[in-house]
């Protein structure tokens, strides 16, 4: 699949049509009933002749720029293969990481891909304790992880061995060196065909109730990433799009990586931490034309004041927002000052997101209104006793999986 500018019919016209497998034969060359995740966010695009396109460009702490093509992503992400391979990792193994947004996590994610192997996210706010209860419970097989990050990994009740970008330091004399993996001989066979209902991704939720539960996100879910960025976030092929989400959550992973490779388009990484002042001046030197954050950075922007004349000198399409309602205010302050609409999406970890307000599909639309379902997916309302209430009832929103 790779994104396109024309305009879609309205939400019922598409329902008529839509189906799950020829969003699959968009996504897959091979045509053969399985699906490899790096095949589908990189080595198609690269076989399709899009190797110059970028995929990433990464702004680090220091304002430095760097960049990287699918061509680039496809060698740099083989080496690492490679090197994976020599060292035994392969199929379903998960493979952990802790890195700020950077070049090096996106090769890391699909380099592990690659293999067949599932990516497991760390982000990098949490602390041992968190760390630990994660690895224990995936059983991971390898952590990715820098300098800065590595002290969170000592004392742990089971560590697998570490590959440190920087290499080995006289604290950590065993870690395994990021240079010589990435300097390493390209994979050379194919990347795995799996079967959908595969793992690639290993998740935790956030906790909200409990403990984090593990959630293994199969590949078939790679089809609901890509419909969502087309259908809802309204990625075009000539966008250059900012999600603001950290990769460490699912948010970020599925839609600031996964979702805008699947459409071959490029996307963008800010390592600095947000503030208006930042996020405003990234908007402007990287002319931003689809973003998304979440309802708390739009409030933060709407507070500076600074965006109050934004629309005059920055370049946005259209904006997401998910993870809570936004309100009237600042949906009018969107409009207004950054010059777009604003719409909102609503979606778990365990089920990427799945009710909308798209960009790309007409119908009705109302602030504080989570949207229609994302085609694909079978919503309810059910009563206390889980029974399924009609239309205008109150209730519980609860999604079928079953039948989605």
């Amino acid at each position: 699949m790779t994104a396109t500018s024309t305009s879609l019919p309205p939400y019922s016209t598409f329902l008529e049509s839509f189906s799950v497998d020829s969003v699959i034969a968009k996504l897959d060359d091979h045509q053969d009933g399985y699906l490899n995740a790096f095949d589908a966010c990189c080595g198609r695009h690269v076989r399709q002749g899009r190797g110059d396109v970028l995929a990433l460009v990464h702004e680090d702490t220091q304002g430095q720029t760097h960049t990287l093509t699918y061509s680039e992503l496809d060698q740099q992400s083989g080496q690492l293969a490679g090197w994976f391979k020599s060292q035994g990792f392969g199929e379903g193994d998960r493979i952990a990481c802790m890195l700020p947004r950077s070049v090096n996590l996106l090769i890391t994610v699909l380099a592990t891909w690659r293999i067949g192997a599932v990516y497991q996210p760390l982000f990098t706010a949490f602390g041992p304790d968190a760390v630990d209860y994660r690895l224990g419970r995936a059983d991971t097989k390898l952590v990715i992880t820098d300098h800065a990050n590595r002290y969170k990994f000592d004392g742990l009740s089971q560590c697998p061995p570490v590959l440190a970008v920087g290499g080995a330091t006289s604290e950590h004399a065993n870690d395994l060196d990021w240079q010589t993996a990435l300097t390493y001989t390209s994979m050379s066979e194919a990347p795995p065909r799996l079967s959908p209902d595969k793992p690639f991704l290993q998740m935790f939720t956030s906790g909200t109730v409990g403990k984090p539960k593990g959630v293994a996100v199969p590949l078939s879910g790679v089809t609901a990433f890509a419909l969502y960025m087309e259908l809802a976030v309204d990625l075009r092929e000539d966008d250059r799009f900012w999600n603001m989400a950290d990769p460490g959550w699912a948010y970020g992973l599925y839609y600031a990586i996964a979702g805008p490779l699947l459409l071959g388009v490029t996307t963008h990484f800010c390592e600095a931490g947000f503030s208006a002042e930042g996020a405003l001046a990234f908007m402007k030197r990287h002319r931003i034309t689809n973003f998304a954050a979440a309802p708390t950075a739009y409030r933060l922007m709407k507070a500076s004041g600074l965006f109050d004349d934004a629309h005059q000198t920055l370049t946005l399409r259209a904006a997401s927002s998910a993870g809570e309602p936004l309100n009237t205010e600042v949906v009018t302050w969107v409009e207004k000052s950054l010059g777009c609409l604003v719409m909102d999406h609503y979606g778990q970890t365990e089920t990427g997101m799945t009710c909308n307000n798209h960009h790309s599909l007409e119908h009705p639309k109302h602030v504080g209104a989570m949207g229609v379902p994302m085609p694909g997916y079978r919503l309810a309302i059910l009563d206390a006793e889980y029974n399924e209430l009609p239309p205008g009832e109150p209730g519980v929103l609860a999604v079928d999986i079953k039948n989605s």
